[in-house]
């Protein structure tokens, strides 16, 4: 939906493909279509005092808004499908707002794959907004919910590795990020994921130790690791350590620092 070279619509679409064209157009009919359906519920959202009253009586719930506004749980799962949709148009706040507004209202927490879908929507709105603080409480809220959700092992393996990789933003651009990373990859069961699922994740966390003088405790554990994995996984930031740490071979740690 963004304009093109920064230009007014108009003037844009002239220098457009017409597919692309077509095809925001078709976008732009379906933001339409999809605001009418949902406009009783966002301007009931939108009404501050009526939303602070239900909260304060306990009536901020999909049971109420039914009984009282005539608004079906289907309406709902509209409100998180649009939800979706802006985020998918990078309409990040908005989707962010929709977001939490679902799951508050549903209280579906993990119990259902829209909630856990919204907690995860809401980590990713809140990286791409670069909004970091809010970005690493929403991580540790997917990180709640993965533990919580009841789950086969496999799908939680390949949620946490997940979780791994897009922790990465919060954590190499936040000010306590480099003693989270730590915290977080050296957990038993995020260490079991990387080693399982995920071992190039190994550079990252020997990078933060290499910048984070505070976290030195840690060098017998990553060393350890990095020694398990290097069969299967190794690059010059981990062979820098082993070089350093293990062999005690300075000539060739300086050769992996120019690689």
């Amino acid at each position: 939906l963004a304009d093109i070279d920064g230009k007014e619509p108009d003037e844009a679409e002239e220098h457009a493909p017409p597919q692309m064209i077509e095809k925001r157009n078709a976008v732009l009919d379906e933001l339409d279509a999809q605001e009418e359906r949902l406009k009783p519920l966002e301007e009931l959202f939108q009404d501050a005092e009526t939303i602070a009253e239900l909260q304060q009586t306990g009536n901020f719930t999909a049971e109420h808004f039914e009984r009282a506004f005539g608004i079906a749980p289907e309406t709902l799962d509209a409100y998180f499908k649009f939800a979706k949709f802006q985020y998918e148009c990078g309409e990040y706040g908005k989707a962010y707002e929709m977001l939490s507004n679902y799951l508050t209202l549903t209280q579906s927490g993990t119990s259902t794959a829209m909630g856990f879908n919204a907690v995860w929507g809401k980590f990713a709105c809140q990286i791409l907004l670069k909004n970091w603080d809010n970005a690493l409480v929403e991580m540790n809220n997917v990180k709640a919910a993965i533990e919580e959700r009841a789950s086969a092992p496999l799908e939680q393996l390949q949620q946490r590795s997940w979780l791994l990789h897009w922790s990465l933003f919060v954590f190499f651009n936040h000010k306590a990020g480099l003693d989270n990373i730590i915290d977080l990859f050296f957990q038993e069961k995020y260490l079991q994921a990387i080693q399982t699922n995920c071992p190039w994740l190994l550079r990252y966390l020997t990078a933060a130790f290499i910048i984070n003088k505070k976290r030195r405790n840690v060098l017998k554990d990553l060393v350890r690791v990095i020694q398990q994995e290097e069969y299967t996984y190794a690059d010059p930031i981990t062979q820098f350590i082993e070089c350093l740490y293990v062999h005690f071979d300075f000539e060739r740690a300086q050769q992996k620092l120019r690689e």
